[in-house]
């Protein structure tokens, strides 16, 4: 082997030693360790501190609290608080502003509890908010299914009970949603957006379940009320404001298939009877009285509604009360 192969073969030789080196210690190296999820935001102090909400404090909500959309069971409607007066509301002046993003009309009165404000907002969208500083504490956005004909795309509130914010989603679905953290806990369908049903409603609470109505009557939908286990998010009852052959009432309606496609939309939160009525002796326990297009509808939250009627026209203005059984069903004036 002449001086010049000997030097290529040591250099070949050196060259395959430093990439064996160079293998090896890289086998060696521990791996880049993995990127880390992202870690959530620390709860804010307000949110640590969250007060439940109770069905006694829903029955008589503390003064500086809107615990529900009309505050109050009985729908009243009135704040107790009286540092604000017809003397100095014109010197009122903005201390904070937040824009939500979205710029449908907003149809949701601020729910407030403990300083903590909850808003619903056209978008599927709720968002928490620190009432005195205007801080945005979360939002909670659920997409709107692209191939759905939403008319309404509003909310007009969202219900509280315990450490849990109930949104009554426009596809339809009923969302528990962590106060505290905007989670959703949740989601219970109520229908199926597909055969025209939305939801615009703000969910109402009691005795333990959760209440909404569904939207839908310009496309021809039969409107109901329906209930969920508060905890759970399980189907309780359900009672549609149209009755079905066989039904009661069912005889104030036509004989054909109108009642498949009645309407009886229940879009409005309902208020309640402050006093029991029970005309026939039976039992009878709070009813929640639901509006709908032309009708006022009112049922227990324990029970199913079993009663139903036809509008009865009475000077031009058409009412109804629909109720439970053994509490009667009667047409009322205007």
């Amino acid at each position: 082997m002449t001086r010049r192969h000997r030097f290529h073969a040591t250099l070949a030789t050196s060259a395959l030693a430093l990439a064996i080196f160079a293998v090896t210690a890289s086998a060696q190296q521990p791996s880049p360790p993995l990127p880390k999820p992202d870690t959530p935001p620390p709860v804010p102090p307000i949110l640590q501190n969250y007060k439940p909400v109770t069905a006694d404090r829903l029955k008589q909500p503390d003064d500086g609290d809107w615990l529900m959309y009309r505050r109050t069971y009985d729908g009243w409607g009135y704040s107790p608080l009286s540092q604000i007066t017809t003397e100095n509301a014109a010197k009122l002046k903005p201390v904070w502003t937040l824009a939500t993003g979205q710029i449908e009309g907003h149809q949701a009165p601020p729910i407030v509890n403990n300083g903590v404000m909850f808003v619903a907002t056209p978008g599927n969208q709720v968002l928490a908010i620190d009432a005195n500083k205007g801080d945005l504490l979360w939002r909670f956005k659920r997409p709107i299914p692209e191939d759905m004909l939403l008319l309404h795309p509003t909310s007009r509130g969202v219900g509280l009970f315990g450490d849990k914010v109930y949104f009554a989603a426009a596809d339809a679905v009923l969302i528990a949603i962590d106060a505290k953290t905007g989670n959703e806990v949740w989601k219970a369908p109520v229908e199926d957006y597909n055969k025209g049903y939305y939801m615009s409603l703000a969910p109402l609470v009691a005795d333990g379940k959760v209440m909404v109505g569904v939207s839908g009557g310009e496309l021809g939908v039969r409107g109901f009320v329906a209930a969920f286990d508060a905890e759970t998010g399980k189907p309780v009852w359900k009672t549609y404001t149209v009755p079905g052959p066989g039904e009661p009432g069912s005889e104030t309606w036509p004989k054909g298939d109108e009642w498949k496609t009645g309407g009886g939309p229940v879009w409005i939160t309902a208020p309640t009877i402050p006093k029991p009525i029970s005309p026939f002796g039976a039992p009878a326990t709070a009813a929640r009285g639901w509006a709908t297009n032309g009708r006022v509808i009112i049922c227990s939250p324990r029970r199913r509604l079993l009663s139903t009627r036809q509008p009865a026209q009475s000077r031009g203005i058409t009412s109804t009360i629909q109720t439970m059984r053994g509490i009667g069903t009667k047409s009322i004036p205007r």
